[in-house]
């Protein structure tokens, strides 16, 4: 068999299960379910274009609708499980241990998700905004620990970076 044919038997079928239900979880979360909760005030009520976080007024908000640039950052890096079972199955060799990129992709979903609903939450500079973080947000959270998570055990498995020796040496 060459190196470059599909074997499904390169893949740990239970790893692989946790990276694309993390993947799912994340474009889930994302596309469909409530980040941000609104509470209901006068300020509001009255049409103050600057109480609505969403732009639709609605009183809560998926992450895709929130955020115009990070949607497509969260999205691509939902596709990070799915290209690390191809490189596997395929049996790619790399400069680098299978799952680190995807360990890498999964922190920065992290702390993307973290910063946007913990540090810095939209309308967290109008006091009477009274924005709350609602299920999907974490729901976003826990889907890219489970990348990162994917990765991490994947890396581990193949022990690491390979030590390579100075050009010009013996």
């Amino acid at each position: 068999m060459s190196p470059m044919e599909v074997d499904l038997s390169r893949l740990n079928r239970n790893r692989a299960m946790l990276g694309a239900g993390a993947s799912a979880l994340l474009i889930l979360s994302l596309l469909f379910l409530p980040w941000y909760d609104l509470t209901d005030n006068p300020q509001r009520a009255a049409g103050d274009p600057a109480t609505f976080i969403c732009g639709t007024g609605e009183y809560s908000c998926t992450g895709f609708e929130t955020f115009p640039i990070m949607r497509w950052l969260l999205l691509a890096a939902a596709s990070a499980p799915l290209i690390l079972a191809w490189i596997l199955v395929r049996g790619h060799t790399l400069s680098w241990a299978p799952g680190e990129l995807t360990m890498v992709v999964g922190f920065t979903a992290f702390v993307l998700v973290a910063y946007n609903g913990i540090v810095d939450r939209p309308g967290s500079q109008i006091a009477e905004a009274g924005v709350g973080l609602d299920y999907g947000y974490w729901l976003a959270l826990l889907a890219a620990a489970g990348m990162s998570a994917t990765g991490i055990m994947r890396a581990m498995e193949s022990g690491g970076r390979q030590q390579r020796k100075t050009p010009g040496t013996v």
